[in-house]
């Protein structure tokens, strides 16, 4: 679980809410226990979030000009997250925990900025156990009964697929839309 949490810093595409759901469903199980489950699952999440932290502080803003495109960021991103650190200060690390995508991404701006890094530990950690403890506790109370969740999310695979197969079409028509 804590290698999965791990994976889904690196690679998004690994969703935690999946990650989390599992390990509370082998907790209903027995295999191990609740508390195990959320501590680990809540390790994984700060752990990956001190490795972005860490990436963004020192790799400063040139990381996102060479690397930003892999994590989906521009350098005019980081101008906004300037404004709104100073705004809100670390108050967005917390909330920001607990919004997929976000959570994980929002590591490596408050790095570049060079927040101080044990409020930094302090706010992912606070900010991470809502989130965290919310999926274990879902799959943990369905148990066995996952099959329920699946049935669920089978009626929403199709729109889901189409609504993501249009974003990319349309990507792609701006893009060779731009270059004509």
């Amino acid at each position: 679980m804590f290698l999965g949490m791990v994976l889904e810093a690196v690679i998004i595409i690994i969703p935690s809410e999946f990650i989390l759901a599992t390990a509370g469903i082998l907790a209903g199980q027995g295999i191990f226990t609740f508390k195990m489950a959320f501590l680990v699952g809540l390790l994984g999440s700060v752990f990956c979030a001190v490795v972005l932290y860490f990436m963004g502080y020192f790799g400063g803003r040139n990381f996102i000009k060479k690397y930003g495109k892999y994590f989906f960021m521009k350098e005019e991103d980081l101008e906004k997250c300037d404004t709104w650190f100073s705004k809100y200060g670390m108050l967005s690390c917390f909330l920001g925990r607990n919004l997929p995508i976000i959570r994980t991404l929002i590591s490596i701006p408050i790095g570049i900025t060079r927040q101080p890094f044990f409020k930094f530990l302090l706010y992912t950690t606070l900010g991470s156990i809502p989130w965290t403890y919310a999926f274990v506790y879902v799959g943990y109370t369905l148990g066995n009964n996952w099959i329920i969740l699946k049935e669920f999310t089978t009626r929403f695979k199709t729109p889901i697929f189409l609504f993501l197969l249009l974003l990319l079409l349309r990507y792609f028509y701006r893009k060779l839309h731009k270059k004509m």
